[in-house]
C-alpha cells in the first residue's frame, strides 16, 4: 500500500471519530503536498487533535487486515444478532457513505439498535466477555491501582486485580489500542471486558469518588530529608513558599507596592500548585508513573510539555514509548510532586535545576536523577532511574564475544596504562567503566574515580563528585588525585585538553587509568586525542586499549521466528545472498508486543601493541591504524549477533554504521 493510501485511511479514521472534519483533514493534506511536512503534523500545529489521536491514528495504520474486515463487518454481525434487519443495515450504509461516519453511532441515532446491542456485537467480533455495566462492581484496590486521569484518558473501568492481573471495562474496542500502554505502566495483564456505558467519564467519576470516602486514600506526611529513601505513595509536606525580594535598578520608578502586590499573588499561586502536589490523586499518578517505569525496565521517563496536555514516554532498551497523557490541570502539581521529593525548589520556573530521589519499589532501591528544563510550554522534566543492583555487573555480563572478553580482562590486569570507552550517550560506557573496576581487589588496590555526576555508589571505591560551579573541575581534582597515592583511576569523562594530558600523563607514572571520549569507534578516540593538542608520543605511549561500543535491543526469545530475508536486506546488512534465514520477534505479552526484550552490547577493542604505536608516533591516519590492527569492527560484531538470531536485522540498521 503506498503512502499516500495509508495517509487517506489513517485520516478517515479521525474524521469518523469526528475528531476534525473532512473539510480541516482535505486542508491538512493539501498543506502538507506544498510543504512536505506530514499533515497529521499539520493538524497538531494548529490544536486541531492531540498528540493521543495521532498515536492512535499512525497505530491504525499497521492494524492487520483482519481487524478492519472486522470492523467492516458490525453490520452483518448485527444482523446475525437479530438486532436490525438486512433492509436497516442497506439504508445505514448508504447513509454511511454519505457522512463518511461511524455505522454503530448512525444506528444508533436512527434508533435501530441500543448501546448494549452494539456492545455485545462487538464483544462477538473481538471475542471478548460481555458484562453488564450495573453488575461489574469497582473494588478499591482496583480503582487504587490506576489513576482516575489514566483511566478517563485511556477509557477504562477498572473492576477487579489480583497479584499479575486488572480486569477492567471498555465500551469500545476501540480502547484496545491504549491497553498495551497501560500494561507498560501497571507492570500488569490487563484483562478486558466489554459493557455499554452511555458516558464513560461520568460513570468513572461516579466510581472514583469512593476514594474520597472514609476509608479511601491516606496522605500522610513525609519529612523532607537530604537525601529521601521515598515511600511514593506518601505526601510530602507542602513546602513553604519565600517570595524573593525584585532587585530594581536605581533609575527605575519605585513601585514597591505593586512587586509586594505582585509577589503576594505570586506566592498565593505556587501555595495552592504546593497543596495540589500533595493532594492524593496527584501523588499516585506521580506513584505509578515512577513505579510503571520500574517494573517495565524503563532508563528514563520523559514529561514533555506540549498542547494540549504533557505527554509520558518511557525509554525502554534505548527506544522511546509513549505511554499516556497528563491533564493540563494537573501539569504544574505534577511537576512540583516531583520537584518536592527531588528537594527542589518548585518556586524556580525559569532554570533549570538538578535534584536526585533516593527510593525502594520492591526489594530494589533506586537512585533517580530529576532534571528538569524550561521550555516555551512549560518545564519539560526527565527522570534516569538508576538501578544500585546494576552496578554488579561483571565483564561477562557485557555481552562481548570469547575472543574480546579475554583480550579485555587480560588488559585491565595490566600495572599501568590508559583504557579508554568510546561511543555516543547512552551507550553503556559507565556501565563497562564499572564492571571493569569489579575486576580490581579493592582490598590491595587504592581506586579512585572521579565522576560528574556520580551514578552509582561502589563499595571500597573512593568516589569524587565533580562541581564545575565551585572550580572542582575533571583537571583541578585529577592534579590533585595524582598525589593521593592511587593505583587506579577512573576519569569519567575526558572533556577538555587539560584533563586529557594530565590523564596521558598519570598513565605513563604507573597509574592504571580508565575514561571514556564521545567518539564514533574506537580508531577515531587517536584523532580525538590529538586534535585535543596530546603529542602523538604521548598518546602512543600511555594508551593501552581502545573499547568502541554501542548498545543493541536482543530478540524476545519467547516470540522469536525465523524469516527469509529479501535480497535488499541481505545488501544492506552486509550479508551473503545466499543466506537462508534471519530472525526476529513478532511480539507477545512478554516483550510488550515490541519484539525485542532487553539489551545487549557490541563491541572493538583496539588494543595498541607495538606495529600500532609505532603507528601513532608517525601520525598514521584512522584507515591506515584500522588496517594494521584487522580490528574486529562492532558492525561485524553485530552482524554475526545478527546471523545468530540474537538481534533483528532492523536493529542492526538502527544503531550501527556499515
Amino acid at each position: 500500500m503506498s503512502a499516500h493510501k495509508k495517509g487517506a485511511d489513517a485520516g478517515e479514521k479521525l474524521v469518523k471519530q469526528e475528531l476534525i472534519t473532512r473539510d480541516e483533514l482535505l486542508q491538512a493534506q493539501k498543506a502538507a503536498e506544498s510543504s512536505g511536512t506530514p499533515w497529521y503534523m499539520q493538524l497538531l500545529r494548529s490544536r486541531k487533535v492531540s498528540f493521543s489521536a495521532v498515536e492512535d491514528m499512525l497505530r491504525f495504520e499497521f492494524h492487520s487486515k483482519a481487524t478492519r474486515t472486522a470492523q467492516a463487518n458490525m453490520g452483518e454481525t448485527l444482523v446475525d444478532m437479530g438486532a436490525i434487519t438486512k433492509a436497516q443495515l442497506d439504508e445505514v450504509l448508504k447513509l454511511q457513505k454519505k457522512k463518511g461516519r461511524l455505522l454503530g453511532n448512525l444506528l444508533l441515532e436512527m434508533g435501530y439498535v441500543t448501546r448494549e446491542d452494539i456492545a455485545k456485537a462487538f464483544s462477538r467480533q473481538h471475542d471478548l466477555p460481555y458484562v453488564a455495566l450495573g453488575k461489574a462492581k469497582s473494588s478499591r484496590e482496583a480503582l487504587e491501582a490506576i489513576p482516575e486521569s489514566i483511566a478517563r484518558k485511556n477509557e477504562i473501568i477498572p473492576t477487579s486485580i489480583d497479584t499479575d492481573s486488572l480486569e477492567v471495562l471498555i465500551v469500545s474496542p476501540h480502547a484496545l489500542e491504549h491497553l498495551n500502554a497501560a500494561e507498560i505502566l501497571l507492570g500488569r495483564r490487563i484483562i478486558a471486558k466489554i459493557t455499554a456505558c452511555d458516558d464513560i467519564k461520568a460513570e468513572l467519576k461516579k466510581r472514583y469518588a469512593i476514594l474520597n470516602k472514609p476509608g479511601g486514600e491516606s496522605a500522610p506526611v513525609l519529612a523532607r530529608t537530604p537525601v529521601k529513601r521515598v515511600d511514593l505513595t506518601h505526601a510530602a509536606e507542602i513546602p513553604k513558599i519565600v517570595e524573593a525580594t525584585p532587585v530594581m535598578e536605581s533609575n527605575t520608578v519605585d513601585t514597591t507596592e505593586e512587586y509586594e502586590v505582585g509577589g503576594e499573588r505570586e506566592t498565593a499561586r505556587f501555595e495552592s500548585i504546593a497543596r495540589a502536589a500533595s493532594g492524593s490523586s496527584v501523588i499516585q499518578m506521580v506513584s505509578t508513573i515512577i513505579e510503571g517505569a520500574v517494573n517495565s525496565g524503563a532508563t528514563d521517563i520523559h514529561l514533555d510539555p506540549q498542547e494540549p496536555e504533557m505527554r509520558v514516554r518511557y525509554r525502554i532498551d534505548g527506544v522511546l514509548h509513549d505511554i499516556m497523557s497528563i491533564p493540563e490541570e494537573l501539569e504544574a502539581a505534577v511537576v512540583s510532586r516531583i520537584k518536592i521529593i527531588a528537594d527542589l525548589d518548585i518556586t524556580e520556573t525559569r532554570h533549570p535545576q538538578d535534584g536526585h530521589i533516593s527510593l525502594e519499589v520492591g526489594e530494589r532501591e533506586f537512585d533517580v536523577r530529576v532534571a528538569t528544563l524550561p521550555t516555551f510550554l512549560g518545564e519539560r522534566v526527565v527522570l534516569r532511574l538508576l538501578d544500585q543492583s546494576s552496578v554488579l555487573s561483571g565483564i561477562r555480563d557485557l555481552g562481548l564475544e570469547a575472543d574480546d572478553e579475554e583480550t579485555l580482562l587480560r588488559l585491565i590486569e595490566q600495572p599501568y596504562g590508559m583504557i579508554l570507552v568510546t561511543g555516543p550517550t547512552g551507550s553503556g560506557k559507565t556501565t563497562t567503566l564499572y564492571a571493569a573496576l569489579n575486576q580490581k581487589n579493592v582490598m590491595t588496590d587504592s581506586i579512585v574515580t572521579l565522576e560528574d555526576p556520580v551514578e552509582y555508589q561502589l563499595s571500597g571505591i573512593n568516589q569524587v563528585q565533580i562541581d564545575t560551579d565551585i572550580d572542582v573541575t575533571f583537571a583541578n581534582t585529577l592534579r590533585a588525585a595524582l598525589r593521593q597515592d592511587i593505583d587506579v583511576l577512573l576519569v569519567g569523562e575526558i572533556r577538555d585538553a587539560e584533563t586529557a594530558r594530565i590523564a596521558v600523563r598519570a598513565a605513563m607514572t604507573g597509574h592504571l587509568v580508565f575514561s571514556t571520549l564521545h567518539t564514533n569507534d574506537a580508531p577515531e578516540a587517536i584523532a580525538t586525542l590529538r586534535n585535543m593538542d596530546v603529542p602523538a608520543y604521548l598518546i602512543s605511549s600511555a594508551l593501552t586499549a581502545i573499547v568502541g561500543q554501542r548498545l543493541v535491543r536482543t530478540i524476545c526469545q519467547e516470540c522469536r521466528t525465523a524469516f527469509k530475508p529479501p535480497a535488499t536486506l541481505l545488501k544492506s546488512l552486509g550479508l551473503p545472498a545466499t543466506t537462508k534465514k534471519l530472525y526476529r520477534g513478532k511480539g507477545c505479552d512478554a516483550c510488550y508486543h515490541t519484539g525485542n526484550f532487553g539489551r545487549t552490547g557490541i563491541f572493538e577493542i583496539l588494543e595498541i601493541n607495538e606495529p600500532i604505536r609505532k603507528l601513532i608516533e608517525d601520525e598514521a591516519g584512522t584507515d591506515e591504524i584500522m588496517k594494521a590492527s584487522k580490528l574486529k569492527t562492532m558492525a561485524m560484531r553485530c552482524r554475526q549477533k545478527v546471523k545468530d538470531g540474537i538481534v533483528n536485522p532492523e536493529e542492526f540498521l538502527r544503531v550501527i554504521r556499515t
